[in-house]
C-alpha cells in the first residue's frame, strides 16, 4: 500500500501518485511551452498528444510489469489491475507508439517533438523516483554503506537507495542534454532531428545498466546480470553507437561539401 499525504474523507491523495501526476503536469507545460516556442505544435496539439501517449504507456507498462513478474500474477491474476504499478521501460515504449501515432496523423515533426519531450524526461522521471522512495518500491539489496537507508515499504534494513542513484542519473543526463541543446540551438554544433531523443535513451539506459547491479528483486539472466541489465546495456550500446556513427558520417559528408573539389 502507497503511504498516504492526505485524506479527505475516503478520498486519499497517496505519495506516488501525487509525484507521479506533478510530473505529467509539469512535462506538459514544458514541453507544450518549448514545443510552440520552436514551431513544433500548438499548445492543444501538446495535450492531445500527452493523453495517447499517457494511455500507450499506462498500457505498455503494466503488460511489460506483467511479463518481468510473470509468475507473481499467475499466482494471482487479480492483482494485475490493483496499484500502479509499471515497467519504466514498458512506459517509454507505449508512450512512444502511440505518439508516434499521433504526430504522422498531424503532421507534426515527430523527432524534433522528441527532442523536446527527452529534454524533460529525466526531471519527470526524478519526480516519479521520489514517489518511489516514498513509497519504498524499487529499492536496494542490504548494504551496510554510510548512506545505506531502510527504503524498503515496512522493512527496516539498511538497503541501497537506488530510488536515490537513480535520480542523481538523471539529473546528470539532464545535464548533458541541455548543454547538447543549447549547442545545436545556438549552431555550435549540427544534431540530426532526434539526436537528443536516442542520446537520452542511450545514457539512461547505461546508467540504468548501473543501478540495477544495486537492486533488488530483479530476475537473473546471465550469470550475475539481471534481465533489465542485459536489455539495458544492449540498447545504450546500439543506440549510442548509431547516433555517433551518424555524426561522424554528417561531418565527413560536410567536409566533402565544403571542399574546393566539390564547390
Amino acid at each position: 500500500m502507497y503511504p498516504v499525504l492526505l485524506s479527505l474523507g475516503r478520498f486519499h491523495i497517496y505519495s506516488y501518485g501525487l509525484t507521479v501526476a506533478l510530473a505529467l503536469f509539469c512535462g506538459l507545460l514544458w514541453v507544450g511551452s518549448l514545443a510552440r516556442k520552436r514551431g513544433i505544435a500548438t499548445f492543444e496539439q501538446i495535450i492531445d498528444f500527452a493523453l495517447y501517449a499517457i494511455i500507450g504507456g499506462l498500457i505498455f507498462a503494466k503488460l511489460v510489469n506483467v511479463l518481468y513478474e510473470f509468475r507473481t500474477y499467475l499466482h494471482d491474476p487479480a492483482s494485475i489491475f490493483s496499484g500502479f504499478t509499471g515497467s519504466f521501460f514498458g512506459a517509454v515504449l507505449g508512450g512512444v507508439l502511440l505518439g508516434v501515432w499521433y504526430t504522422k496523423r498531424k503532421q507534426i515533426a515527430t523527432w524534433r517533438l522528441a527532442d523536446v519531450i527527452a529534454l524533460y524526461i529525466p526531471l519527470g522521471h526524478s519526480l516519479g523516483r521520489i514517489g518511489c522512495l516514498l513509497s519504498g518500491c524499487c529499492y536496494g539489496v542490504t548494504s551496510n554503506l554510510p548512506w545505506a537507508l531502510p527504503c524498503a515499504a515496512g522493512d527496516p534494513t539498511l538497503r541501497h537507495p537506488t530510488q536515490l542513484y537513480e535520480i542523481l542519473a538523471n539529473m546528470l543526463i539532464f545535464v548533458v542534454l541541455m548543454v547538447c541543446d543549447r549547442r545545436g540551438q545556438r549552431g555550435k554544433s549540427r544534431y540530426f532531428d532526434g539526436f537528443i531523443f536516442g542520446l537520452y535513451v542511450g545514457l539512461y539506459c547505461l546508467a540504468r545498466t548501473v543501478v540495477e547491479a544495486f537492486r533488488d528483486s530483479q530476475i537473473l539472466a546471465f550469470g550475475w546480470l539481471r534481465t533489465t541489465q542485459v536489455f539495458s546495456l544492449a540498447v545504450g550500446l546500439v543506440v549510442l553507437a548509431y547516433l555517433f556513427g551518424r555524426l561522424k558520417k554528417q561531418a565527413r559528408n560536410e567536409h566533402r561539401a565544403s571542399s574546393p573539389l566539390h564547390s
